[in-house]
């Protein structure tokens, strides 16, 4: 995905232009590149790493059929990159999900994918094939630790099942000589999984798996000092609001996929347009505060840090 700058208050086209010459950097466009659609607002692990954790006093809910439908519409209507159906949530508790996806991939313009990331619990023989039928573009799997005890500990979760589950989808896949979903595995680098990155790379290299390795961010305020392996730093010249939109389960547009708490909404797309919201002067002045160094009104921002 291309990178992206804000445009000063009334900077001319020419102004943009010369700034997109000398950065390289495209002026925000008029629609997001990248939309995360949260169609269930539930998880069934408990990561230590992960804000879900903390929202579950919040409400709970599952986007109505007819909200998902007007939200995949109109991305159906521009130049998305991609459309990813979670956001802060296990994808895989929506059992609607692969048809979901299939309605994506019918309403969307060439180029666009669609790409889910989930820990694999409810991965099963079925939702595999279901998954794969839908021709979703890219599955990302989060397999926190290659060992059952660093699994547990990380995720809460059966790391015998997990694999079984990925071992099944391959089959399946394999079975089917589908060359979709293209599958990566993920893993976070943190003082559990430290020890066991060259095991992990070894396992999934033996099945012709992607496997990637992130460094850990606090989540916009989680205290994760006893699983970072670097000196955290704060996140500053942040992009997401530059090209990506996401949107909760009633439809409320949050500024980022890290707002557990819901504290920045923009508006909501049940009420509005997507296209009206990002293009909202409300998401902009934030936008130049942040830029600004002003975090008054986002404090979601102030402590947002990246290892």
């Amino acid at each position: 995905m291309a990178d992206y700058f804000m445009p000063a208050p009334n900077q001319g086209a020419l102004s943009r232009l010369m700034t997109r010459i000398s950065t390289g950097k495209r002026p925000r466009p008029s629609f997001p590149r990248a939309v995360q659609i949260q169609t269930t607002s539930r998880c069934n692990a408990k990561c230590l790493f992960c804000g879900y954790n903390e929202t579950r006093d919040l409400p709970q809910g599952d986007m109505d059929d007819d909200l998902f439908t007007k939200i995949a519409d109109e991305c159906g209507r521009h130049f998305v990159g991609r459309v990813s159906p979670y956001l802060m949530n296990e994808p895989l508790v929506d059992k609607k999900l692969p048809q979901r996806i299939a309605y994506l991939n019918k309403v969307r313009k060439p180029g666009t994918k669609t790409k889910i990331n989930t820990n694999g619990a409810l991965l099963t023989e079925d939702v595999s094939e279901a998954l794969i039928d839908a021709k979703l573009r890219h599955l990302w799997i989060s397999v926190q630790g290659i060992r059952a005890e660093t699994y547990k500990q990380s995720m809460g979760l059966d790391l015998a099942k997990t694999l079984a589950n990925i071992d099944t989808f391959l089959d399946i896949r394999a079975r089917k000589k589908a060359a979709l979903p293209k599958l990566t595995i993920t893993m976070l680098h943190t003082a559990l999984t430290d020890a066991e990155m060259d095991e992990a790379h070894a396992y999934w290299a033996e099945r012709d798996v992607r496997f990637k390795v992130h460094h850990m961010d606090n989540r916009a305020g989680k205290d994760l000092s006893g699983l970072a392996v670097r000196k955290p730093k704060l996140r500053r010249n942040c992009s997401l609001f530059l090209k990506q939109a996401y949107i909760l389960y009633n439809g409320d547009m949050v500024i980022c996929c890290h707002d557990w708490r819901r504290t920045i909404v923009l508006g909501n797309v049940g009420e509005s347009s997507i296209k009206e919201i990002w293009n909202s002067s409300h998401f902009k002045d934030l936008i130049h505060e942040y830029q600004a160094g002003d975090y008054s009104n986002l404090a979601l921002c102030r402590t947002c840090t990246t290892s």
